[in-house]
């Protein structure tokens, strides 16, 4: 293969793999109105429970990361019922709350 078009394939493939995990910050919203909102407050300010931690200060926590929120979210804990997320809505969602990053 010539080196050209060998660089436009993996060019091609890199563009592919980048798109594909793109994250959809609107579908994470929808999955924090639907399944989060309840008992954090997701945006704006509002009289959620004052025990659970809000999605911005979530966001605001030194060395926060989407990786590290989609991971938890992944995981069964105690303090929260466990989703029917798919590691794409976790991400998804862990890029919402990324968004409330000041």
């Amino acid at each position: 293969m010539r080196p050209a078009i060998l660089r436009l394939a993996i060019a091609i493939v890199l563009f592919n793999c980048a798109a594909a995990s793109a994250q959809d910050v609107e579908n994470g919203q929808r999955l924090a109105e639907r399944w989060c909102a309840s008992c954090h407050a997701i945006g704006t300010p509002t009289t959620k429970k004052t025990y659970v931690i809000s999605f911005a200060a979530i966001a605001e926590k030194p060395g926060m990361t989407p990786e590290l929120i989609a991971s938890f979210l992944m995981l069964p804990h105690a303090t929260m019922p466990n989703l029917p997320l798919r590691q794409n809505d976790a991400q998804d969602l862990a890029a919402y709350i990324m968004k409330m990053k000041k």
